[in-house]
Order: structure tokens, then C-alpha cells, then sequence
């Protein structure tokens, strides 16, 4: 009896070495592991839900006297240690005033030092710093809600006369003088407005500088043209020169001879011009047709009207020719503005094809700049009754600048005459747009559109 009651004492001291051994391991691993938030990695029974058959400390060993094992009640697990957990604030990573807390200040400065320390300490001072940074850091989220309350300057539309600062941008006395007007508009996003509002179906026209595609408008189903520049618009100055036709027509607004103007954009450094869908132009090279008096006489006419209306306005168009007149429902349209200038000379002049311009343009006198469209239109309905195209040199040029024209048979003398008069080299003679609109030779015009 003795011998056995001796080796259960030994086995029972033997287990409370061990949970001595284990609870210092344990307490260990809680103060390394204090700066974790919100975990708990004590090797408890507790923890892993088994039971527990360690006999902690204090436990009544004479209970192992009694063979009965029914009768020795179960042990409780050991209460876990204080950990450090509680020890830090957050606010300032400063020790919380408990009794405990003197007992683990050496061992946290110890742990400072190791390894796992230094990377914590680093991680700490990298949040501090952040933190610091946040207070100055703008999200691009309010920026981009800046720009949309605060929308970016407006260019000076110098087609527009009597305009005052106010009215161009009213917002220019609370802008930041950082604000740029191209970058804001220019995109790069990666989003496309082109090809998120139309439906791209085919292209209908091209030049040097633009290209012109036919297209549906997804939101409301209706067909446009689009003309847009063929190569990417750099320079601020390469920008404000191709807005000057989007600036022309926005002033002339809506008139039945000129082709309508929507809206415009830029986007990925290129503008893009919404505009009127036409049937066709009076393009030599689209159509064989050779037109007759009545037919170049109501081209005349409604393209006069237009002129009339832009010179009006101040504004000389510089590039009147075939390609640039449009028919939509048997209606004579003028386009294409970018050569536009204003009349009195304060913008820069860039005339258009040479093919059309007067010898007063090519030896650099503007100083009739509405007789170069009239000699323009006189030199485009010249091009229509030819049925080819206008020789860019040789006698034939010259002659059609000196205001020598062969007989056109089967044309009316009095046709003849206008546009002799139209293609007068000194162009004080020649009929204003107004004066051709109230010429009597379309009196017949008229009367043949009433009786139909």
C-alpha cells in the first residue's frame, strides 16, 4: 500500500512540475503575442474545448488516497494570466494605471529590441505617419466633385461682340488661378463619349485635317454627322484654332442655308463636332450630274442667303466651294467653317482652296473679305455648269481670275452676266450676298415655287 500510495505522489508531482513548466511557456507566448489585437493564443484546454487533467496548484492531494475515483472531484482549469492586451491605449500606446502592469513593462522594453519588436514598432510609426498624412491627402473623389461645381474657364468667343467678362465666365473672379481650361476638357479617362452616345455606321467625308462619319444616336435614335480632326490636337494653339469653327457656328445659330451645329468635344486630344446629317454635297467627284440654269440659279440663291446671314454677322466663310455645299431634302446648305474669319480683320486669315479664291486673296489684300465669297460662289456654280473640276493653274486659272469666261451654251445671258459680275477681278464690283439675294433674276424662281 505504501509503495503504491508513494508512486501516486510522485506522479501527481510530477504533474504539477509540468503545469508549473507549461503556465511560464504560456505566459511567454501573452506577452509576445500583446500587441495582437483581439487574440488569445493561451494553450488551454479552454481553448482547444477538451478536458482538463492537470492538477492545478493548491489541489488536495490526500484526494488521491482515495482509490475511489468516483469520488475525486474534477479539476478545474488554471484562470489564465493577466495579459497585456488590456495594458495599451490606443490613442497614445501608452500603459493603462493597473497593478498589474509594473509586472510586464521590462519584458514589453525587452521585446522592443528582438526582431518581432522593431517590425511592430516600425508598423506603428507607419500608421502615425499615415495618420498625419490623411489630415492633408485630398481623394480624387472631391476633386472630381470640385470640377463639377466649379467648372473650368470659358474661352473668349471672338465672334461674339459686346460681350463682357461676367458673361464669358462668370465664375473667373472665384477661380483658382490653376485651373486650366484644355486639361479639363480634354479627357482620358478611358471612357468614350463618341462611342458611348453613337452608333459609328459609316464614313461619308475626309479631308487634310478632319474626317466625317455618319452616326446614330443611341439615346434618341436619330442619325447625325460627326466630324472629328484626324490627328491628335497637342498644342494649345493647334486646340484654339480648331474651336474657332465650332465658335463660328455657335454664333450663327440656326439658319435653313447653313448646316446645323449640336455640340462638340474634345476627347483624347481630338475635337469632335455634332452636327446635321445632309443627303449629300455637290461634290464634283460624287455626282457626273450637269445642272441645269434653274437648278445652279436655286444653288445660288439659298447659298447667297446664307452668306448674306453670315456676313451679317460679321463673319466671312473663306472656303466656298462644291464640297462644302450640302442638300438635305432638296435644301442648299452651306458648310464647314473652319476657315472662318471675321470681316473686320481682327482674327487671323487662313483662306481656303486656291481653286475658289481671288487674285486679291493670293496677293494678301483683305480688305473685302464678303466679295471673296461672292467670287467663291460665283467660282463654285462656274465648276457645277463645267461639270469638272477648276484647273489649280495654267491660262484657265488666270482667265477665270481676270473675269474671262467662255460662252456657256444653253445658259440665259443674263445668267451669264451675273456671274461674270461675280468673278469681276476688282471685287468693289462685285454684288454683295444681299444685293444677289434681291437680284430680279430669281423673281421666276419664286413664281415657279408658287405655282407648284
Amino acid at each position: 500500500m505504501k509503495g503504491t500510495l508513494a508512486r501516486h505522489l510522485t506522479v501527481q508531482l510530477g504533474q504539477v512540475s509540468r503545469c508549473q513548466n507549461l503556465l511560464e511557456s504560456e505566459s511567454t507566448v501573452d506577452n509576445i503575442d500583446a500587441d495582437v489585437d483581439d487574440k488569445d493564443f493561451i494553450l488551454s484546454q479552454d481553448f482547444f474545448c477538451t478536458p482538463d487533467y492537470i492538477t492545478p496548484d493548491g489541489q488536495n492531494i490526500l484526494n488521491g488516497l482515495d482509490c475511489n475515483k468516483d469520488n475525486i472531484p474534477c479539476p478545474k482549469s488554471p484562470e489564465k494570466l493577466k495579459t497585456s492586451r488590456i495594458k495599451r491605449k490606443r490613442e497614445d500606446d501608452t500603459l493603462l494605471d493597473s497593478p498589474n502592469s509594473t509586472l510586464f513593462d521590462q519584458p514589453i522594453l525587452e521585446l522592443e529590441k528582438d526582431t518581432f519588436g522593431t517590425d511592430e514598432v516600425k508598423v506603428e510609426k507607419a500608421i502615425v505617419t499615415g495618420s498625419q498624412k490623411n489630415q492633408s491627402y485630398v481623394s480624387q473623389s472631391a476633386v472630381a466633385l470640385r470640377c463639377r461645381v466649379m467648372p473650368p474657364p470659358c474661352l473668349k468667343n471672338p465672334y461674339l461682340k459686346n460681350a463682357s467678362e461676367t458673361d464669358i465666365d462668370p465664375f473667373g473672379n472665384r477661380r483658382s488661378k490653376y485651373s486650366g481650361f484644355f486639361p479639363a476638357l480634354i479627357g482620358g479617362d478611358g471612357l468614350s463619349r463618341y462611342h458611348t452616345d453613337f452608333h459609328e455606321i459609316e464614313q461619308i467625308g475626309d479631308g487634310n485635317f478632319s474626317r466625317v462619319f455618319k452616326v446614330l444616336k443611341r439615346i434618341d435614335g436619330c442619325m447625325y454627322a460627326v466630324k472629328h480632326s484626324t490627328r491628335p490636337l497637342h498644342q494649345d494653339t493647334e486646340r484654339r484654332k480648331a474651336l474657332m469653327e465650332v465658335q463660328a457656328l455657335a454664333v450663327l445659330g440656326s439658319h435653313e442655308n447653313i448646316v446645323g451645329y449640336y455640340t462638340s468635344w474634345f476627347e483624347n486630344e481630338k475635337l469632335y463636332i455634332q452636327m446635321e446629317l445632309c443627303d449629300h454635297s455637290l461634290s464634283i467627284k460624287r455626282s457626273s450630274h450637269l445642272f441645269t440654269e434653274g437648278e445652279v440659279l436655286e444653288a445660288m440663291h439659298q447659298i447667297a442667303k446664307a452668306l448674306q446671314f453670315t456676313h451679317e454677322k460679321g463673319i466671312a466663310h473663306l472656303d466656298v466651294k462644291p464640297d462644302n455645299i450640302y442638300v438635305k431634302d432638296g435644301v442648299y446648305k452651306l458648310g464647314d467653317f473652319g476657315c472662318a474669319t471675321l470681316l473686320d480683320r481682327s482674327l487671323p486669315i487662313d483662306e481656303g482652296d486656291a481653286r475658289y479664291m481671288p487674285q486679291e486673296i493670293l496677293n494678301d489684300n483683305y480688305d473685302h473679305l464678303d466679295k471673296v465669297d461672292m467670287f467663291s460662289l460665283g467660282a463654285a456654280i462656274y465648276e457645277l455648269i463645267r461639270g469638272s473640276h477648276l484647273p489649280e493653274s495654267g491660262y484657265q486659272f488666270l482667265n477665270l481670275r481676270e473675269g474671262k469666261l467662255p460662252l456657256l451654251p444653253g445658259y440665259s445671258l443674263q445668267f451669264q452676266n451675273l456671274l461674270k459680275a461675280m468673278l469681276d477681278p476688282d471685287p468693289v464690283q462685285r454684288p454683295s450676298a444681299k444685293e444677289l439675294v434681291e437680284n430680279p433674276i430669281f423673281d421666276r424662281l419664286q413664281r415657279n415655287a408658287k405655282t407648284k
